[in-house]
């Protein structure tokens, strides 16, 4: 089952191309006009509506953004957390086999916070 996925605008589009080649629904925000300019809260809520997964190399701000979702008991759709040291911005075949592997490992990410291994 395909993965439905919100990249944040810190991950390099070429990301989203590569795993939508792998049979994933992904969105970017970068250079989108609707999605660039929310802040990390808005973006993650959007990135729910949609039932999306939101991904992201914004470790501390996403972090913070799931406290105070969790703190208001509101839901978000799941948060995968890319650490630039394990996953260089230009590995762009290493973060889309990883993110692949994780969207195809299980189908409900409803308020995980997870990194991606």
């Amino acid at each position: 089952m395909p993965g439905r996925v919100l990249l944040d605008a810190d991950v390099p589009p070429a990301v989203g191309d590569a795993v939508r080649q792998l049979g994933h629904d992904v969105i970017t925000a970068s250079g989108d006009s609707a999605l660039e300019p929310l802040n990390d809260a808005d973006l993650l809520r959007e990135a729910t509506r949609q039932g999306r997964l939101l991904v992201t190399f914004n470790l501390a701000d996403f972090v913070e953004a799931a406290q105070a979702f969790a703190h208001r008991q509101e839901d978000h759709g799941g948060i995968v957390l890319i650490h630039s040291r394990t996953y260089p911005r230009t590995n762009i075949g290493a973060i889309a086999k990883a993110l692949d592997g994780l969207l195809q490992s299980r189908n409900n990410f409803t308020n995980a916070i997870l990194y991606l291994q």
